[in-house]
């Protein structure tokens, strides 16, 4: 493979300042620009051929988006978790009222809205989202309504739309 990115790609790198740093065992980071225009950061990469492939593929999901698709999730981006959850709840056909869908309610209104509904929904990613989990754990949520609300917010991010930064939560 190749070691060499093409202009506009991203770059990789290490954040420490050691002598050698192609033999530090930290992981490497890359930094790019999504299909949205943001600049990311992802980390976690044990070499450097992790991360050109990543780059790699991320280059290409940007290049093969087209321009309407990028302005849809742009202007979606906008909107708060909170904004989009109550724009998305009436549109969930599968739920009954008198079941699943007042635990959907429940979960957005008493956990997801307090805890995350101010943010825009661009600004969601995976390491928000465990912090997210960590504050449900820290405040005594089960772990079984941890599991049901994390659905939800999977749920909801996920129709969205699809390869934003929280796709990759499983």
């Amino acid at each position: 493979m190749a070691r060499q990115l093409a202009r506009g790609m991203g770059s990789s790198f290490k954040d420490c300042d050691c002598a050698k740093p192609t033999r530090c065992p930290r992981p490497y980071s890359i930094r790019f620009r999504d299909a949205l225009g943001k600049q990311r950061e992802e980390s976690g990469y044990g070499t450097q051929d992790d991360t050109i492939e990543r780059l790699t593929q991320l280059y290409a999901e940007k290049k093969t988006t087209a321009p309407s698709v990028a302005a849809a999730r742009r202007e979606l981006g906008q909107l708060t978790v909170e904004e989009y959850a109550k724009q998305w709840r009436p549109r969930q056909r599968r739920m009954t009222d008198y079941s699943t869908g007042e635990h959907v309610d429940s979960s957005i209104n008493v956990h997801i809205v307090p805890r995350l509904g101010a943010r825009k929904l661009n600004s969601v990613t995976p390491m928000v989202v465990e912090r997210f989990l960590d504050e449900m754990e820290g405040d005594g949520v089960g772990r079984g309504n941890q599991v049901n609300i994390f659905r939800v917010l999977k749920t909801i991010l996920r129709t969205r739309t699809p390869r934003e930064p929280w796709s990759t939560i499983r």
